[in-house]
């Protein structure tokens, strides 16, 4: 086995680590980011997809007490995620999750995809993945994407 080989591997050993040990709140930051890293996301901008995803977490009650961990946590897992399959990472995260949990998670991974509210044709996949995954009803998912729709 190579270096290379080798540091690979540990580099996956450690994030596998990261995202078997999730909490609620990181769970909700995680999806958040994986929703930005899709291949599709509109800008693409880690900065200002940071800033949205700390601005989405300061005005959710869970993080009242941690607010000073948000913006590490989004950094932590920006430089994590390397890959585009993003399946595992919001797998991990929907496992993580409360099911009370599972419609901000979803509502939030939307906002990131859809900024501008618009919901194209590769975006409504990838959210219809992210549904899927968080175990949101169809219909459900759809009155939240229409609201978003409506708030742009």
């Amino acid at each position: 086995m190579g270096a290379n080989d080798k540091h690979s591997e540990e580099i996956e050993a450690y994030e596998e680590n990261m995202i078997e040990n999730l909490t609620v709140n990181d769970a909700l930051i995680l999806i958040a980011v994986c929703a930005a890293n899709e291949e599709t996301a509109p800008d693409n901008n880690q900065i200002d997809d940071t800033k949205r995803i700390t601005a989405l977490a300061h005005d959710h009650p869970i993080f009242i007490d941690l607010l000073d961990s948000i913006e590490p946590s989004v950094n932590k897992f920006m430089n994590m995620i390397q890959d585009t399959d993003m399946v595992k990472y919001v797998m991990a995260a929907a496992k993580a999750l409360k099911p009370e949990y599972n419609e901000t998670a979803f509502t939030w991974a939307a906002m990131i995809l859809m900024p501008d509210g618009i919901l194209t044709e590769t975006r409504k996949i990838i959210l219809d993945k992210y549904a899927l995954l968080l175990n949101i009803d169809h219909d459900d998912a759809q009155n939240i994407l229409v609201k978003i729709s409506d708030q742009q």
